[in-house]
């Protein structure tokens, strides 16, 4: 019984050290907001976090995924771009796939001069990217999906946070699972927005990326510095045919080290 209770006493003193712990991201505050939040939390609501070298608060849900993307981009900083981009003095950032914003966030505190133009076609994601690049000058945010077409496409709005993918088909999903927005090509949004040049293009659009690559109209990429696309590749795709034909556009490219699936892509003739 003593053994027991010692054990149990390590444990909570262990959580307890954890959460005073200096940590290079939050404050106790937040880390214990965090610890609530577990892979089998499902809770309605939000939480407010006040992530160190952030200049104001972001808004999550109380969700696994949400903690995730909260790491994934203020820790592992996979969206930024390679140390190769030549960024001019006030860049033009797309962001094609913004999810709940926090990359734009980080970019636009990366890049205080820049313009950031983002997509994401989930609208509660969408609503949340608002929310956390509402104090964000010069940002524009779209509610709609990135595709080969300009056109309407369906998702399945019972998929996880942070896997909104585009239907080929309708299948067998229930009218209630599916959900229809509009999509636009590449080439229409740079013409919508009259961009002439982009710094830099982060594309992160759960397998579309696949489709966009493969089309004929690849024009939009003589306007691009830099790019930084994540795959999501079948088990039997080769990542090397995208590497050839991003290749063949005028990129030196190459298959990010720290990401499994990620290509980084830089004009060779800037």
């Amino acid at each position: 019984m003593l053994t027991i209770i010692i054990q149990a006493l390590k444990k909570k003193y262990r959580t307890i050290k954890n959460l005073v712990a200096t940590d290079p991201l939050f404050s106790t505050i937040d880390k214990f907001k965090l610890s609530k939040i577990t892979r089998d939390t499902s809770k309605i609501g939000f939480i407010y976090l006040s992530p160190k070298g952030l200049l104001h608060t972001i808004k999550i849900r109380k969700n696994f995924i949400d903690k995730e993307v909260v790491y994934y981009v203020l820790q592992d900083q996979y969206h930024l771009p390679p140390a190769l981009a030549k960024i001019s003095t006030n860049p033009v950032f797309l962001d094609l796939g913004s999810n709940i914003g926090l990359t734009i966030a980080h970019m636009k505190q990366m890049y205080p001069t820049s313009k950031i133009i983002g997509y994401e076609m989930n609208i509660e994601n969408y609503n949340l990217a608002k929310e956390n690049t509402k104090r964000c000058h010069d940002v524009q945010i779209i509610n709609a999906a990135v595709w080969i077409e300009d056109a309407r496409v369906s998702y399945i709005n019972t998929a996880n946070f942070d896997s909104y993918s585009i239907l080929s088909h309708s299948g067998d999903y229930k009218s209630a699972e599916l959900v229809e927005v509009p999509s636009l090509c590449l080439a229409s949004i740079l013409e919508n927005h009259k961009l002439t040049f982009i710094d830099y293009l982060k594309m992160d659009i759960e397998g579309a990326e696949k489709d966009i690559l493969k089309s004929k109209d690849l024009s939009w990429m003589n306007k691009v510095g830099a790019m930084n696309i994540e795959m999501h590749l079948d088990a039997n795709e080769n990542i090397d045919e995208f590497l050839t034909i991003i290749e063949s556009k005028g990129f030196t490219v190459w298959k990010d080290t720290k990401h499994w699936s990620s290509i980084f892509a830089v004009r060779s003739n800037l």
